[in-house]
């Protein structure tokens, strides 16, 4: 008979089943803080042992060790001014004492004669200290030289390093000067060429980068006075101010009335200056009537709407009742004249000051590089543009005219979108943007850059009873898709009129708002529009056998996508509108028609040079987000069902587990992402920047790494692919990670998907049905469900697909693609759903025309107003230029001592006092030094146990602050804002590692906000006055050795460290923060404590995963942070030329060198820049040298010896306590 299985837990239960006592062992509370304090005992008792023997070397070689001959208090020198963010930092300055360790430094009173060796012995505290960085505010461009003054080809005297050489463009002419700006402070300057120097600057104002935190309405730029009617009224045809701010807040301030637009309703009628008597009589009506008006005598706004007629021809072939071409007539064509929008917006005083007259080259010089860098991101510093205004002034001059010749760059949209959930009322809007504003602000729908050109007509419903009439059938599909195309066209004639047509060649001219007087020469640049509206506008068929806008290349073709076959075929087989193709096109239709040719633009501009084909931008959102990867995931659904139904739920799962980011960046996953319901392309985007962790080992191997590699450079393409900034070696990665993934899709398409027998998804069977169902009998219900699902494939023979090989060279041409991306025009569709909603719903559109007529004027009185000092408006405040902001209330105050008691029994809490007073101490010497004596140490590695009494607390108290807001400059210069929380998910913060060889960066997770009123008693003070300091308390995490980045293709991986370990929490100075950073669980391995039972009250380790991803790719500039010295803005990552060509990727390396770009993989290793370089970046501060010391020469055979001493120490301990060794179970030390 075999024993019984005996064992009791040390909580007291007993158990019977080594099973229920393995269960149990895992959750036991008691058993937990047991193992938690052996584990202490074991680190203390190491520390013992180390301490003797150190006493033991100390006593043999005190006699050696020579005595300091200075104060200590002349070492802790640096003024409180420097420590500002804003300050500049001094070069770093050698000195001979940098710490105050116990050899080289003497304490107060000669007290490290009587001090005990352990009191001297520095403080390890926390080991995981972050470098300190200089947050760099955004800076405009230099200002140009004053009007007047006389140019020269070579660079003034003291100033040659503005003057940095660059390659020459080949869009600049040889016979036109070039005048080269200096750099800003990131290494950023303008190339100027052309007839001369721009009159006006844009880009000289120096809070232009700081507006991504600040509100379009609250711009600093100064309106100049507008010309005013003959009125004397300013607010005509308003009778007084009163009225027009009830008006303005009526029309202007949304459709549906919120209570923000309460509260300025309550702001107007509560103004001291506001009189009810004003409003009592006013006639709103005529008021509505007169601003809504088409009248061309109302001239706040130029030219209204104008209603034309559009006819088309359709033909009916010779066996109909009626053969031959018959005219169709449909009515109402609301459109405006592309003039007079060009006219009003080169009038318009509130967007004068972002509007670029000239173009120019934006370059970037790296810091200690010799070659420039050319940098892409506007339109108007793209090369289309350039080499748009250098065929503009090739050409003669006008007669008797020698006013500066400029370009207006149009922008088409268009779109046609639904404005009710449920009904059938559309739009069809033709917006237009001008490519000489900013694109930062044209993204803004706040920003009111958008023009509504048009309200294109599609073929009513009694199209098909006059087809029916007249052919004696049903008209056939070919036919209503031909004069679709007709009718399509046959409106852009209308818009291509005579007039703009004269402007185009002869251009127009204007007096502008700097009272400056141009000829200005229309030229379309870029139309954006989805797959089927491009089908339209490039006249081909859809989907046909050449399916792309812009080449010829077969269908069959497409799926070789970044093949050497396929980057030569897209330049030999590109479309072009040549006299060729248009003579075959007159041929085909005089067999039809013998009447006038097809495509309006081709027709009306193709004299000109026009190009039909280049004008199709690429589009980002409806290719990839709902294109390629909505398909890739679709699939990825099939093959989970088809290897397991619960898989799926799974994935559902873990995507509702994926924390959010941001105030919109990362949403929250409600819904089963599996049932694709209500799914925009924001939607898409986050389930793509998410998808690495989610779907780890879903999948069996050798797929799941398939599946893992496809992804990773699918979210590596997305990110590179929306970046707002440009340069040529982001340019050349992405050229080269287009061939990775198409590498890996075609690998995807013909191993993995093979592999698993996949059939429809039940929505797609569903929605299968349903069109079957409107072409015939519908199925049984009893059908079963093997027949209604089918057999599906993955495709790749797409034309979105194959757009992806475009990308990198439309960049290059036309600048970032968030210029051009139908994404603005997607936005813009709001308003007109939102001004749908004030309508009668009968005859809509005329109605929706007279609204954009009156909120425009409106907008342009209140600027004529403001002007005229008659209307003004209060800017919020807003300080982007800080780096970070935490409150200064003290409601929440904290006794440190009550907090250490009541949570005694806390690992988080554990020296919570000596960490935080190891951690002031140097900050609150750094607000008392002098500047004059020398650079101060601030290192927490070296602060003595006596040194801590010269930091009090004042009342012991401490306060907690709920929110800390992070300020900083993203990789394109601009200013972003991060906010944390540590009750939210928002509370993991990112900062620079002191340690880069091994990871540029270090992680924590902030578990509270505080600040503390600091005095400082230590040597130097200068008085006895409490300081704020503000702090962070954090959780760290530790990077895990793994292969990682961009040469493997997978996320970093980090976790928790044990609690026990002494640096596993600690603090950390706000100024010293990045900014947040997305951790992703890596839900494939679990969570460490399953049951749910928490360790620690103040970390909250309930809910710990055991591993966790950086998740890389969640935004821009968090992509860019990656990629080392690559981000303009990350300053702090440019460093000297040798370390700098030790880690980009080698082609950048040999375009510097005059050998081209072509080669290998992109960064993978960062590394820290060195701290001797000449460069005035100065990112490293000075007070983070490190001394060599006795603890820090340790090899790594030593620290792994001392690891296996303490975890030997540590089974003797609690043996002789009583305790079982085999309760540490897996626990590593």
């Amino acid at each position: 008979m075999t024993d019984q299985f005996q064992q009791l837990c040390v909580c007291g239960r007993a158990f019977s089943r080594i099973s229920d006592f393995t269960k149990h062992e895992r959750g036991c509370i008691k058993g937990k803080k047991r193992l938690s304090g052996a584990l202490s005992r074991a680190k203390e008792a190491y520390q013992r042992k180390k301490l003797h023997r150190d006493e033991a070397q100390t006593q043999t070689e005190g006699d050696n060790v020579p005595q300091p001959e200075h104060d200590v208090s002349k070492t802790w020198t640096r003024s409180a001014d420097d420590h500002s963010d804003n300050a500049p930092n001094p070069e770093p300055a050698l000195s001979t004492s940098r710490t105050l360790a116990p050899e080289t430094c003497t304490l107060p009173g000669g007290a490290s004669d009587t001090l005990s060796l352990a009191q001297r012995r520095p403080r390890r505290l926390n080991r995981r200290l972050p470098l300190r960085f200089r947050d760099m505010l955004p800076e405009g461009a230099l200002p140009l030289p004053p009007p007047g003054m006389e140019l020269s080809e070579s660079p003034p005297q003291g100033s040659s390093d503005s003057y940095i050489p660059c390659p020459p463009s080949p869009s600049l002419s040889a016979m036109r000067p070039i005048f080269k700006t200096q750099q800003n402070k990131f290494g950023l300057f303008r190339v100027f060429k052309g007839e001369g120097l721009p009159s006006h600057d844009p880009d000289e104002h120096p809070t232009g980068p700081l507006s991504q935190l600040t509100s379009a309405a609250n711009s600093a730029h100064p309106i100049p006075p507008m010309n005013t009617t003959s009125s004397s009224n300013p607010f005509h045809p308003y009778p007084n101010e009163s009225s027009l701010r009830l008006g303005d807040w009526y029309w202007n301030h949304g459709s549906q009335k919120s209570q923000e637009s309460f509260k300025k309703l309550l702001g107007i009628i509560g103004d001291l200056e506001f009189n009810p008597e004003d409003i009592r009589n006013t006639n709103w009506k005529a008021i509505d009537r007169e601003l809504g008006s088409s009248s061309d005598d109302v001239p706040e706004a130029g030219d209204g709407w104008s209603r034309s007629p559009v006819t088309i021809s359709v033909p009916f072939h010779r066996r109909s009742s009626n053969p031959g071409p018959c005219d169709y007539t449909v009515p109402d064509f609301h459109h405006r004249r592309l003039v007079s929008i060009i006219r009003e917006t080169l009038s318009d005083p509130f967007h004068h000051h972002v509007y670029h007259h000239e173009p120019y080259e934006l370059w970037w010089h790296p810091p200690n590089r010799t070659c420039n860098v050319r940098v892409h991101g506007e339109l108007y510093t793209s090369e289309a543009f350039i080499k748009a205004q250098d065929q503009l002034l090739a050409l003669p001059h006008e007669p008797n005219c020698d006013l500066p010749r400029c370009i207006a760059a149009l922008m088409f949209w268009s779109d046609a979108t639904q404005l009710t959930s449920f009904g059938s009322a559309k739009l069809w809007p033709l917006y237009l943007y001008f490519g000489n504003q900013s694109k930062y602000r044209r993204c803004q729908p706040s920003s009111k850059l958008c023009s509504h050109v048009a309200y294109f007509q599609s073929l009513p419903d009694a199209f098909k009873d006059f087809v029916t009439e007249r052919s004696g059938g049903k008209p056939s599909d070919a036919l209503l898709t031909h004069c679709h195309r007709e009718l399509f066209h046959a409106q852009w004639r209308i818009l291509l009129d005579d007039e703009f047509l004269e402007a185009y060649e002869h251009g127009i001219v204007i007096t502008c708002q700097d009272e400056v007087r141009r000829r200005i020469y229309p030229r379309i640049f870029t139309y954006s529009a989805d797959y089927p509206e491009k089908v339209l506008i490039a006249t081909i068929r859809n989907l046909g056998k050449c399916p792309c806008p812009r080449c010829l290349i077969p269908k069959a073709r497409v799926d070789l996508l970044a093949t050497e076959a396929d980057v030569l075929q897209r330049r030999s087989l590109s479309r072009s509108d040549t006299a060729q193709r248009r003579a075959k096109v007159v041929s085909a239709r005089k067999l039809i028609y013998e009447s006038n040719y097809a495509n309006a633009f081709s027709e009306k501009l193709s004299h000109t040079g026009f190009d039909l084909f280049m004008m199709l931008a690429i589009d980002l959102l409806h290719e990839l987000e709902l294109g390629v990867w909505k398909a890739i995931f679709i699939h990825l659904l099939r093959i989970l069902q088809s290897v397991k139904h619960s898989e799926i739920s799974e994935l559902d799962k873990r995507y509702r587990q994926v924390p959010t980011f941001g105030q919109d960046t990362i949403r929250r996953f409600r819904e089963n992402c599996s049932e694709l319901k209500k799914m925009t392309a924001q939607g898409f985007e986050d389930l793509l920047q998410c998808a690495l962790p989610v779907f780890e080992n879903l999948l069996p191997k050798p797929h799941n790494s398939q599946v893992q590699r496809l992804l990773f450079y699918l979210c590596h393409w997305h990110a590179l692919a929306k970046l707002r900034m440009h340069t040529d070696y982001t340019l050349d990665i992405m050229e080269r990670l287009t061939v990775q993934l198409a590498q890996e899709m075609r690998k995807f398409a013909a191993e993995t998907c093979p592999a698993f027998v996949t059939k429809e998804l039940r929505r797609e069977a569903e929605s299968r049905r349903r069109r079957e169902a409107q072409g015939g009998p519908a199925k049984t219900a009893g059908e079963p469900a093997a027949d209604v699902c089918r057999q599906k494939t993955l495709n790749l023979q797409t034309y979105k697909l194959h757009a992806l090989g475009d990308y990198h060279n439309q960049i290059r041409m036309f600048g970032t693609t968030d210029s051009f991306s139908t994404q603005p025009g997607e936005l813009e569709h709001r308003v007109g759903k939102g001004r749908f909603t004030r309508t009668s719903r009968k005859a809509y559109i005329p109605q929706l025309a007279s609204m954009e007529r009156r909120q425009e004027r409106i907008r342009r009185i209140k600027a004529r107003a403001t002007a005229l000092h008659a209307y003004h408006q209060d800017p919020a405040p807003n300080r982007p230029d800080i780096h970070h902001v935490i409150g200064q209330s003290q409601n929440f105050p904290e006794n440190i001592l009550t907090f250490q008691a009541r949570n005694s029994d806390d690992p988080a809490v554990k020296n919570f006092i000596p960490k935080l007073k190891a951690h002031l101490l140097p900050r609150a010497r750094l607000l008392h030094c002098n500047t004059q004596e020398g650079p101060l140490t601030h290192n927490e590695d070296h602060i003595l146990d006596a040194d801590l009494s010269q930091v009090i607390l004042k009342g012991e108290r401490i306060y907690r602050h709920n929110l800390f807001r992070i300020n900083y400059t993203t990789y394109d210069v601009r200013r972003a804002q991060d906010t944390v929380n540590p009750r939210t998910d928002h509370r993991d913060i990112i900062l620079l590692s002191r340690d880069p060889s091994i990871h540029p960066f270090c992680y924590a997770r902030v578990l509270g906000i505080y600040h503390a009123n600091v005095i400082y008693i230590g040597p130097g003070h200068k008085d006895y006055r409490p300081r704020r300091i503000e702090f962070l308390w954090v959780r760290w995490f530790e990077v895990l050795d793994r292969p990682a980045g961009w040469e493997h293709a997978v996320l970093d991986s980090v976790k928790f460290p044990p609690m026990a370990e002494v640096d596993a929490f600690g603090f950390v100075d706000p100024t010293n923060v990045l900014r947040c950073w997305h951790i992703i669980p890596a839900f494939a391995d679990g969570q460490v404590h399953p049951d749910g039972v928490a360790l620690s009250r103040n970390a909250q380790d309930a809910t710990d995963w055991k591993r966790y991803y950086v998740n890389r790719f969640v935004d821009r500039d968090m992509v860019m942070r990656y990629h080392w010295g690559l981000g303009v803005g990350h300053t702090y990552t440019h460093g000297n030329s040798e370390l700098f060509n030790s880690l980009i990727p080698t082609s950048i390396s040999q375009a510097d060198s005059g050998e081209g770009l072509s080669g290998s993989n992109s960064i993978a290793n960062p590394i820290c820049m060195d701290q001797d370089s000449n460069s005035d970046l100065d990112w490293v501060d000075s007070d983070f040298e490190v001394e060599d010391t006795d603890d820090e020469q340790h090899s790594d055979l030593e620290e792994l010896d001392e690891e296996m001493e303490l975890e030997q120490v540590a089974m003797e301990d609690d043996t002789d306590d009583g305790f079982d060794s085999n309760a540490f179970g897996d626990f590593k030390f």
